[in-house]
């Protein structure tokens, strides 16, 4: 767990959106690329059952609860995955993209626990997610537990508040062997906890959720079309040791 990422200094918003894809793709910015691949990579060592990806599970699971940037045994893993451009240096607060790095991995940890093997889900968007969640539940207009869970998550006035009725969604998914996709979670979660992007996300998962088509920027949604990324800055994300 000694992986250092190459990162870039701009003034940008913490937790913004990279520019707009081509139509028909959704590009994911430097923060959804970095947490999809080192997701990708836990996931696929974790079920072939090797040590270092076992022990680094386990060690995400006891930090979702824990506040971004207070276990240092997590720090590659998460905070090491957000782009210097995705922070203010001014604060010491974690910002909107910090928060999402750290929720996103331990989230997914607490997700594939168990006999969930492919909780990350590549192209498969939050809100379709947590809509076949509800349909797979046979939720009725009477019974709305994941809608409720959903509205109050992101509707929450504070990330804490957010990702407490997102943990529960998660353990939902996990209770049926549903996944999403952890790199699009995480550049959601960051728009969503950005004062300037909140509305932009609440219209994503909208969307996704009622299952509209998705705007020209997000038409590579629930694995129906290509998802491209952006590496021209980005290092491997991922050591041997965390994976």
């Amino acid at each position: 767990m000694n992986e250092t990422n190459e990162n870039t200094d701009t003034e940008v918003p913490p937790g913004a959106a990279e520019t707009s894809p081509a139509r028909g793709t959704r590009r994911r910015t430097h923060l959804g690329h970095k947490v999809a691949h080192h997701i990708e990579t836990l996931q696929r060592r974790s079920n072939e059952d090797v040590a270092g990806a076992v022990r680094t599970m386990a060690i995400l699971r006891r930090a979702a609860t824990a506040h971004p940037g207070t276990v240092p045994d997590v720090w590659v893993d998460t905070i090491e995955l957000v782009p210097a451009d995705a922070y203010d240096r001014r604060r010491d607060e974690p910002s909107a993209a910090e928060l999402a790095a750290h929720h996103a991995v331990t989230l997914f940890a607490m997700h594939r626990q168990g006999r969930v093997k492919h909780a990350h889900a590549p192209g498969v968007a939050p809100g379709r997610a947590f809509a076949r969640l509800a349909r797979k539940r046979g939720e009725s207009e009477g019974d709305k537990g994941v809608r409720r869970r959903f509205d109050a998550m992101v509707t929450a006035p504070t990330a804490e508040e957010s990702v407490r009725h997102l943990r529960g969604l998660v353990q939902l998914l996990r209770a049926e062997d549903l996944g999403l996709d952890y790199g699009l979670l995480a550049e959601d979660l960051a728009d969503l906890w950005s004062v300037s992007n909140q509305d932009r996300a609440r219209l994503r998962w909208a969307r996704q959720y009622s299952g509209l088509p998705p705007s020209s920027a997000d038409s590579a949604e629930d694995g129906d079309a290509a998802i491209t990324t952006n590496t021209s800055n980005d290092s491997n994300p991922t050591s041997e040791e965390s994976a």
